[in-house]
């Protein structure tokens, strides 16, 4: 019998190690030959070995008018000649240009691994540019599989595509957490060893926010809301984990001067700054779902997040966190007061996360259904 043939596509490497690849395992287990995709898969390579197969696509990040003009050929071309059963894109230039080589190569299944809608949070005629973009992404794949309900419902109230073209997996999300990481039993020792990197933060209630440090993450807003509580307490203290995106507001500059707020830049050990934190703090404008929430629920965190398709379905609001309205620096920090004032009722929550995640996000949970659901699609087209 004729082995069959996968590919998984995203635009960067980082994304395919941190979504893709472990729930593939099974199909390779399977006797699938699964070939994966991105614009260097050199430590892939070095990484995971010879269980997959590797093929360098170079794709710039953002807008790209030469990118458009050539890749989904070059995609073609590739498609043509490997004749996959199956094809799987996920992030937004990636999935377009996958989408478009792959849809005039006629392959049979091609699906959008929808974790997030481009121009949510963009206005004007870039806003029109890229919801054009995201329309012809959905349209040409034969399938897709959203990051959320909710994020499934706006889409198909903006149009994108039908209810009957989109599922999601589970209650949401993509690979979920992998619990053993973050381990709830080593959470004090993760612990000291941040606060021995930064002493500021013995004996303070720290807020936490991991990821991309930019204004669509609400990190402007966080600074501000961080500013009232440390005017008023002198017991909180905020650590930012991640790279700073652009520039931020002249405005603010002085906040960031505040010896209780840490910027740690870009770090593997997140789940170490996680476990040396009390509360996260993710005021995004956008979301698909957020693995970081999940991991901050996985080492009982309470959480503070924006009423958004996404985060608002990881959290039960007032069971395992609080939702607060984006784009709000004071409704962020009505919300990160009314935690941080109530000890109790902040265990109960972080507590209450935990087992959340356990039951829904766990690791092996999501891998199982993911593979239901590629094996569904498969099935169907038989």
């Amino acid at each position: 019998m004729e082995k069959k043939r996968m590919c998984c596509i995203t635009t960067i490497d980082t994304t395919l190690r941190a979504f893709v690849i472990d729930a593939m395992y099974q199909f390779v287990e399977q006797g699938y030959e699964v070939t994966l995709v991105c614009s260097s898969t050199s430590k892939l390579r070095e990484e995971k070995g010879d269980k997959f197969r590797y093929v360098d696509m170079p794709m710039k990040r953002g807008v790209s008018v030469s990118d458009l003009l050539i890749i989904p050929w070059r995609f073609y071309r590739f498609f043509k000649h490997e004749k996959f059963d199956f094809v799987q894109y996920a992030t937004p230039n990636a999935s377009l240009f996958a989408s478009i080589g792959a849809w005039m190569a006629r392959v049979p299944i091609r699906l959008y691994c929808q974790w997030g809608i481009r121009y949510v949070g963009v206005s004007g005629i870039m806003r029109t540019i890229l919801k054009s973009l995201e329309h012809l992404t959905c349209k040409l794949s034969t399938d897709i599989c959203s990051a959320s309900r909710k994020n499934l419902e706006y889409a198909v109230k903006e149009g994108l595509y039908s209810s009957d073209k989109a599922t999601i997996i589970g209650d949401g999300g993509t690979i979920g957490v992998d619990l053993s990481k973050y381990d709830i039993e080593h959470k004090q020792d993760c612990k000291d060893e941040i606060i021995q990197k930064y002493p500021i933060l013995k004996n303070k209630f720290v807020i936490c926010s991991v990821g991309r440090l930019g204004r669509d993450k609400g990190s402007f807003e966080l600074l501000e809301a961080f500013d009232k509580l440390a005017k008023e307490r002198d017991d909180v203290a905020l650590l930012m984990v991640g790279d700073i995106e652009g520039n931020i507001p002249s405005r603010l500059i002085p906040i960031t001067k505040c010896k209780r707020v840490i910027f740690t830049g870009y770090t593997t050990k997140v789940n170490k700054y996680i476990a040396a934190s009390d509360v996260l703090a993710h005021p995004s404008y956008r979301e698909g779902f957020s693995m970081v929430i999940q991991e901050a629920m996985a080492m009982k965190l309470a959480v503070v997040t924006t009423d958004i398709p996404g985060p608002s379905e990881v959290i039960e609001d007032g069971v395992t966190g609080i939702l607060v309205q984006p784009r709000n620096a004071d409704s962020l920090y009505e919300g990160l007061n009314k935690i941080l004032s109530d000890k109790n009722k902040m265990t109960e929550m972080a507590d209450a996360g935990r087992i959340r995640c356990e039951r829904l996000f766990n690791r092996q949970r999501m891998q199982n259904l993911t593979y239901e659901h590629r094996m569904s699609l498969m099935n169907k087209n038989l």
